[in-house]
């Protein structure tokens, strides 16, 4: 467990910041500059397949790193390329986010503050906060908690940890990436830990509202039809990597599954032929970027 821990605290000398790109706006830019100060610099990879160096202009000299892959490798392969760049610039903390996640300046302190309060932080892989879509902090009796899995958008992980698992799975390409990490982290015996009272702005997917058999509103987060052939996918192969948590991983299957069916008016077929390709792909070991 030696090799595993990290011992180093997280500050700005020895923390970068990873976002990746996909089609990126001036929204995006500004929301760098929300975590900018806070990390020694900010890695950008960019999936997108036309090259944004004059949009990634507008963001402070020196304070950036503009890594354009040319095409969509994926979230994996993008985030591999941003923490092993940040690894190599001397990194020994990753801030993992979202293009579309920012900071307010004082809850990242906290988060900071409260991670290097954590009583065994050598023993973590993977730090995150507490994501919530309104802006509102709910009460936690708990600074901390452990999880199995937690969104990649806003974690700190460790190089240490990163080194152990080797990083992210690439085949993965975009859904489940954050979770198979999670489990990776935790089978080598780290711990995943979310910081209760830290507060990230993040933003997943499309929030539309509808009234379930025409009387109760219903929230839910609308998907591109193509995602659930991921989420379908790689879920099984989780079970497959980790069957010890075979129960977590099928509840959140059943779970998007039946908002497909109850929920979506848009696209319920298309959603669920992408489930069944998931299927199907899992099933004959074909794990590559989604192509029918």
């Amino acid at each position: 467990m030696d090799t595993l821990r990290n011992r180093a605290m997280i500050e700005k000398a020895n923390t970068y910041a990873v976002v990746v790109w996909y089609h990126p706006t001036e929204e995006q830019c500004a929301s760098i500059r929300s975590y900018m100060e806070a990390v020694k610099q900010v890695i950008i990879v960019d999936n997108t397949p036309a090259d944004n160096t004059a949009l990634v202009g507008v963001l402070p000299k020196g304070r950036y790193v503009y890594l354009p892959l040319g095409a969509n490798k994926g979230i994996a392969t993008a985030l591999n390329v941003g923490c092993r760049k940040a690894i190599e610039e001397g990194a020994e903390w990753i801030l993992t986010m979202d293009q579309d996640s920012r900071w307010e300046k004082e809850q990242l302190k906290r988060y900071f503050e409260l991670a290097n309060a954590y009583p065994e932080r050598e023993q973590v892989g993977v730090f995150s906060p507490r994501q919530h879509y309104s802006g509102h902090m709910p009460q936690y009796q708990h600074e901390y908690e452990e999880q199995i899995a937690v969104m990649t958008s806003g974690c700190l992980i460790s190089v240490s940890g990163f080194e152990a698992t080797g990083g992210f799975r690439d085949e993965f390409f975009i859904d489940e990436v954050d979770n198979e990490y999670c489990m990776h982290c935790r089978r080598l015996g780290m711990k995943v830990v979310i910081v209760n009272h830290a507060l990230l702005e993040h933003r997943l997917g499309e929030l539309r509202t509808i009234r379930f058999l025409g009387i109760w509103p219903k929230e839910y987060i609308d998907h591109a039809p193509f995602r659930f052939y991921y989420i379908t996918r790689n879920i099984l192969y989780l079970n497959q990597l980790y069957p010890e948590h075979a129960r977590f991983n099928n509840k959140r299957l059943k779970k998007a599954i039946k908002r497909i069916v109850l929920y979506d008016r848009r696209h319920k077929w298309a959603a669920l032929r992408m489930c069944w390709l998931g299927w199907q792909d899992y099933k004959h070991h074909k794990m590559n970027q989604f192509n029918h």
